[in-house]
């Protein structure tokens, strides 16, 4: 083994996740921001970025603090006619909102390395790709696991090493059945690349917004907004308990193919849709599928399954499962 092939943890100095907006928005790792069109994730979007190039509010009234760098990019409106007028009528600071002239920078995909140049120069504290389908050269880079863990490992990177948020704005599949995690379009693997997903459901004029994942924080309540001719854009509370329920996660994982983590998943929620299972259970039933250790730790952290010890015995309980006392899966 080549002597530098390996580091030691202690020699890395540990440090604490930086956020643009907690919990919603993680410094230096990817945030997805998914809805169906019309919805108003460009809107909502161009609010958040009006706040954090002039330093004024978040949308739960924290100070951001000073005024920060954005890139943002978007296929789907005119520059001129659109997204600038948008932008001032949110007070945006537009000196500090910058974006990729795609008339003049054609085919920009979303691991572009013109973007990374972008990003070295111009050094934002946020980057946001709206939407995501736009930036991809195939349709594959999304739908195949392999293709869609290159780009968003290469994407982590970016945001990783030069210490910006990047948000990528997503239309929703056509599968309304589906719902959460696997409305987006593509891989489970663009899903599972990100550390926080917000999902945005229409209710009338009301636009809810719900985080369905967080990896670097307890998940953030459900926060709004509300778009009307008379009052314009407005930032609402809305009430709704932001925890979703086991009914959601199951009817996500109904119509998904069975790479080893999809499988893997569907196993877990099958097993632990009717109450808490013992570890032992849960990994004699993987065990069965050939599933490793380490797949089935990653689908567990993925799904937000907790493990409780209790008379000195190891239970997996799905997040607004049954609990002790309540009815559990059986082996047959």
């Amino acid at each position: 083994m080549a002597e530098n092939t390996l580091t030691l943890y202690s020699d890395i100095t540990p440090r604490e996740v930086k956020w643009i907006w907690y919990p919603y928005i993680p410094a230096g790792k990817i945030t997805i921001l998914q809805g169906d069109p019309g919805d108003g994730k460009s809107t909502m979007m161009m609010h958040l970025i009006a706040e954090i190039s002039k330093g004024g509010n978040l949308p739960d009234g924290r100070e951001i603090g000073r005024p920060h760098r954005v890139i943002y990019q978007c296929s789907e409106d005119g520059v001129r006619d659109t997204i600038r007028p948008r932008l001032e009528r949110c007070g945006a600071d537009l000196s500090n909102i910058a974006f990729i002239d795609e008339e003049v920078h054609t085919g920009l995909t979303l691991d572009d390395e013109r973007i990374r140049e972008a990003i070295v120069q111009f050094r934002p504290w946020l980057v946001v790709m709206d939407p995501i389908q736009s930036y991809v050269e195939n349709v594959s880079d999304l739908i195949m696991a392999t293709n869609a863990r290159r780009l968003m490992k290469r994407i982590s990177l970016w945001a990783s090493a030069y210490g910006c948020a990047i948000i990528l704005v997503g239309h929703l599949n056509k599968n309304e059945r589906s719902k959460g995690l696997y409305r987006g379009l593509g891989s489970i693997d663009v899903a599972a690349a990100a550390r926080s997903i917000l999902h945005i459901e229409r209710i009338g004029d009301e636009r809810i917004v719900r985080q369905i994942k967080n990896n670097l924080a307890p998940a953030g309540k459900d926060f709004g907004f509300l778009i009307t001719r008379d009052t314009g854009f407005q930032w609402i509370e809305t009430g709704i308990n932001d925890e979703p329920d086991d009914d959601e996660l199951m009817d996500g994982l109904r119509d998904i193919s069975h790479n080893k983590h999809e499988l893997t998943a569907m196993l877990l929620m099958d097993l632990l849709d009717e109450g808490e299972a013992s570890a032992s259970d849960v990994k004699d039933l993987i065990a069965q599928y050939c599933i490793s250790d380490k797949t089935l730790q990653e689908v567990k952290s993925f799904l937000g399954i907790k493990s409780i010890r209790r008379n000195g015995k190891w239970y997996w309980q799905a997040p607004g499962s049954p609990g002790k006392g309540e009815k559990r899966w059986k082996k047959s």
